[in-house]
């Protein structure tokens, strides 16, 4: 890793070279944590666009360029674009860690809910080369591999809609299913939205956003400890008839499994343990450590690196047809719980394998009475329709 960068006077930029684009990040504009930390840091004028900020990493001089985003004063739009006045060609290895090392310093600086270690994981998921590009062991014979098994949890292991029976209890059974359904999309949709805005929040707040959204969305209120209670019943949501059975088979027959769901680290131990399912995943992958909701790439490479496989190595298990699409657009493969008998999203790609009941896992993956699956080429079969 390079030297910290040193804020240097702007009067010293180097005479005579040619500034060399490495790096645009225009979405850092979006944080007033960034654009407080900016503004103070190279001395930015409030009523017009300042002058270039100098960085010094050793020996190697550059420049953040600050621009004021279409339509809004400056500096409260600000984008930052850095360059290198440098003598070409630049050495790329070197770029990569100064650059990196910008970065670090950057998000350090400004501080707040995305540090350095958030930018260190993600620099290991997408292996940028600045941060030492993970290596994974092959088996001599591939064949013989086992692939593995990651399960999501909601609406694939245990049912949030059952929540409904607990709101019956506070409204009519016919508005209870609303708000429950309402709930359960409005949390999904709320994930969505973050991610695409660049956002993270843990998804137990998520999930009390949506519930106050599904109740308000039916003209509907409930008491402050009626609200807490049904909150709470997402810690002992209890699994679908045919999840204990099927993951019990599957753990007989030593396929290596993980859990590895959208609920932050708190709700998923807590699930686990009321539900009786904590036997069955010795890991538990929680998007929090990424701080990106599914489908995001980056959730399903981070599952390959904690489990130290090539990604088309793992097989995600999950009822959710965006989660499919998102584990089979990074290289997993999919295998599809189509309890309802749905049709699949016309986005993204179909699913390896769709299957009713998770009792039809061990069978259709070719696990059942055997020990162990080798981890041949990715299925061929054809979805079941609807």
């Amino acid at each position: 890793m390079s030297a910290l960068p040193i804020v240097e006077p702007p009067a010293d930029r180097p005479a005579g070279h040619r500034g060399v684009p490495l790096l645009t990040e225009p979405s850092l504009g979006h944080y007033p944590e960034f654009r407080r930390f900016v503004t103070d840091t190279f001395g930015l004028d409030a009523e017009r666009i300042g002058a270039a900020g100098l960085l010094r990493v050793e020996d190697r001089f550059y420049e953040l360029v600050f621009l004021g985003r279409s339509g809004q004063p400056f500096p409260a739009g600000v984008e930052i674009h850095a360059v290198v006045p440098g003598v070409e060609p630049l050495d790329e290895t070197t770029a990569d860690l100064d650059i990196w090392a910008i970065l670090d310093w950057l998000v350090t600086g400004v501080g707040g809910e995305w540090g350095s270690e958030a930018l260190a994981t993600t620099g290991r998921i997408y292996r940028v080369p600045a941060v030492a590009p993970r290596t994974v062991a092959t088996s001599p014979d591939p064949s013989t591999r086992r692939e593995a098994l990651a399960f999501d949890l909601y609406g694939t292991l245990v049912d949030p809609l059952a929540i409904s029976t607990d709101l019956e209890r506070m409204m009519a059974p016919s508005a209870a299913e609303l708000v429950a359904s309402t709930w359960r999309r409005t949390q999904i949709d709320y994930a969505f939205r973050l991610t695409v805005m660049g956002r993270y929040e843990p998804f137990a707040q998520l999930t009390e956003r949506s519930l106050d959204f599904a109740l308000r969305a039916h003209d509907l209120t409930i008491g402050d400890d009626e609200r807490a209670a049904v909150l709470a019943r997402y810690d002992t949501l209890e699994p679908f008839p045919d999840t204990a059975t099927a993951l019990q088979e599957l753990t007989d027959a030593g396929i290596e499994m993980v859990l590895l769901s959208n609920g932050n680290p708190a709700m998923l131990d807590a699930c686990l343990d009321n539900s009786g399912l904590r036997a069955h995943f010795p890991r538990v992958i929680s998007v929090d450590s990424v701080r990106v909701f599914k489908p995001h790439p980056a959730v399903y490479r981070y599952a390959a690196e904690t489990l130290g496989r090539p990604i088309e190595e793992i097989r995600l298990v999950s009822c959710n047809p965006f989660d499919i699409v998102g584990a089979a657009t990074a290289g997993m493969r999919t295998a599809w719980i189509n309890r309802a008998g749905g049709a699949f999203d016309t986005i993204g790609a179909q699913p390896d394998v769709t299957v009713r009941s998770l009792a039809e896992v061990p069978d259709v993956l070719g696990i059942r009475g055997i020990r162990g699956i080798a981890a041949s080429s990715p299925s061929t079969r054809e979805p079941e329709r609807p």
